[in-house]
Formats: C-alpha cells, structure tokens, sequence
C-alpha cells in the first residue's frame, strides 16, 4: 500500500489521563502504553493489512475459511459438560495442558461469537499464542447452549444479551479455582455478552479485567443494517448468520417445539434474516414484548457507564459486520475504566498482516492480559 504509516495507526479512545484508575503510581494508560506497545504508544501501535487481502470483506472471508483448517494452528481441548440451574447444558473447552495444579495462576475466559466455539481460528491463534512464553496461560472456552456438540435440553438456547449462563459459569469457576485471577476475552456476539455481564455485575465483578474485539454493541442498529436488502447481506454475513440460525434451530427442533410456548416452525425455518428469525423465535422463546425490546435490552452499550474493570475495546472501522456508526467512542472515553483502539483495517476478528498472512490479534490480546495482571 503506498500511503504514509501514519495512516495505518491505532487510534485510541480514553478518559483523560487525570481521570484513569492509577495502581503503583501508573496509570491504565500508561500502563498499556509500556506493556502493549503495538496497541498504545503512538510511535510503535500500527496495523498494516496484508497486501493481498486489503479490503475488510476479504479478511473477514479468509478468516472463516481459517475454521477449517485445524492443521494450520492445532490445539487439543479436554471438554466439561456444565449444567445450569435450569437444567440446560452448555460444553466447556479447557485448552491443554491443564494448569490445575498450580494455586493462584490466572485463567483467561474466551467467550465465542454467535454459534462458535474453540476450533474457531480466532480462538486457536489467541490460545496458541497466550499459552506459550512469555504469558503461559490457561485458557476455558464457553460455549452457547445447544452448540459445539452439545444438544440443547431446554427450549431457551441463547441471544445477544444472555448473561445468565456466563454468569453461572463465573461462580462455577471461582468454586473451582478460587485464587485464580480471571480475565475475559470476547469476540463479536460474545464480546457484547461480556461487556453487558461486566457492566451487570459492577463493583462485584469477578473478572480482574477484559477485553472486547469486534463487539456490535448496538444490537438494533446492527440487525437493521445487517437486514438491509444489499448484496452482501443476501449472499454473504447475514445470509450466512440466519442459515447458521435456522440450522441451530433444526438440530434442536424437538426439544425447542416441546416447551409451553407455542413456535411456528414453518416460518422459523423460512426467516430470510435475523430479523424474522428473531422475531418468530428468539423474541417468543425469551418472553420479549417485542424484538425491539430484545434488542435494546441485549446492546452492551447501555452497560458500558457501569463496567468498574479495566477494559479494552479492539475495533476495526471496516468490519463489514459491526458498522463503524455503533461503536460509541463517547460512551467509552467517559469511563475512565474504558479503552478503546480502533484500527482502519481488519474486518470482523480477522487482522491479517504481513506476505504469510499471519494473525495481528493474538499478540495483542496476549500483551493486554498480561499487562493486566502485572499491574498492581
């Protein structure tokens, strides 16, 4: 690309300095400045797409094709089966090896994006690069209910605003591993979850700190562009987004006909977009008056005055999913527990850099967690 690097720097969104949380005499900001340098110092913080994959349509295709190819970054998982107070299931991927035996060691906590799980590439690439020196930690994924080789046993299986499973989960682990300082990590649909459920939890928050990439944050807004009648979302995002729905829902069609509220199938299964899926089963199936009402309810973005951890918000301004008009750069720069670093290129989670088309995330992410653990 012949345009100066200046072009191609993270732009960060902060509180002012004064106003940051201050731990041993540094700043939050200072502290990502001198820990995440390739995120927060102006002079080193820069991601330069690959030049053969510029445009954010192209990343975030190339990404999904990634899921497939566990040979390019292999990772060995040993599942739990977690059931919940209602007696619904979801799976739990511990990524091997296990590091039980060590008290006090810190846990990173992935929660995938809509309908994904552990073998997704986001994933593997951050697992593998986080378990390895100089960070060395063990990561637990979480899955959605009725997802990832799990059946669905209750007729509610999940949405973009339900945090009542990862909230189980939460007090699952800090029974399991007490003295374990946990760090949540989310992408897309899971990133809003997390932030929603950190924001939900305020001072009592068991995480220690987070990070969000490719959150939607406004859920409205994203299911109305993303139901535009466009190409792209004929063929591309959201036609694949509703045939992963519409598939979830047949997989488990049984279990979700078989409660007390009354579904109509045929058009469940005819939904031409999140919107009709939405409205014919996630809205009914969650006792929502409405799907606007499911909507402003799920959107992280309410939540965000309220979050008392140390966060950080990783978008890209060409995410072909989460329009740049959703991401709330005022909303974040007025907490002063929030950072937000935007990037002009990426796509959804995607990030590719470099001739070997190698991912640009997991080494950031991997610098945040461990920023935030040493700071104290």
């Amino acid at each position: 690309m012949l345009l100066p690097k200046s072009w191609f720097r993270v732009q960060l969104t902060h509180a002012p300095p004064e106003k940051q949380p201050r731990r041993g005499g540094v700043t939050f900001g200072e502290q990502l400045k001198a820990k995440c340098p390739t995120i927060a110092d102006p002079a080193k913080a820069y991601y330069v797409p690959s030049w053969m994959m510029p445009s954010g349509d192209m990343q975030t295709i190339y990404l999904y094709t990634q899921h497939f190819k566990p040979a390019g970054c292999p990772m060995t998982y040993e599942r739990e089966i977690l059931q919940f107070s209602d007696g619904g299931k979801a799976a739990v991927d511990w990524a091997l090896p296990r590091q039980d035996a060590a008290p006090g060691s810190p846990l990173i906590v992935l929660v995938p994006g809509i309908t994904g799980g552990s073998y997704d590439y986001y994933a593997r690439s951050l697992i593998s690069r986080i378990s390895q020196e100089p960070f060395g930690y063990q990561v637990v994924v979480l899955h959605s209910r009725g997802c990832n080789g799990v059946d669905l046993i209750t007729p509610k299986s999940f949405h973009a605003g339900m945090t009542e499973d990862l909230r189980e989960f939460v007090v699952h682990l800090a029974k399991r591993r007490p003295d374990s300082p946990l760090v949540g990590v989310g992408f897309s649909l899971g990133a809003n979850i997390l932030t929603k459920y950190i924001g939900e939890e305020g001072a009592s928050c068991r995480f220690v700190a987070a990070v969000s990439v490719g959150n939607p944050f406004d859920i409205e807004t994203i299911t109305s562009a993303m139901c535009a009648p466009t190409m792209r979302n004929r063929y591309l995002y959201a036609a694949a987004l509703t045939r992963s729905l519409i598939a979830f829902f047949i997989s488990n069609k049984g279990v979700i006909m078989g409660g007390e509220v009354a579904f109509d199938a045929e058009k469940i299964m005819s939904s031409r977009n999140l919107k009709e899926f939405n409205e014919e089963y996630t809205t009914k199936a969650f006792g929502y008056t409405s799907i606007t009402a499911l909507n402003e309810s799920s959107s992280s973005v309410r939540y965000l005055k309220d979050i008392q951890v140390p966060m950080l918000f990783i978008n890209a301004l060409n995410d072909p999913m989460c329009c740049r008009r959703t991401v709330p750069f005022d909303e974040i720069a007025s907490n002063p527990n929030l950072m937000l670093a935007c990037t002009r290129y990426g796509g959804h989670l995607a990030y590719f850099e470099g001739t070997g088309v190698k991912p640009w995330l997991p080494e950031q992410l991997s610098q945040f967690v461990k920023a935030m653990l040493e700071w104290k």
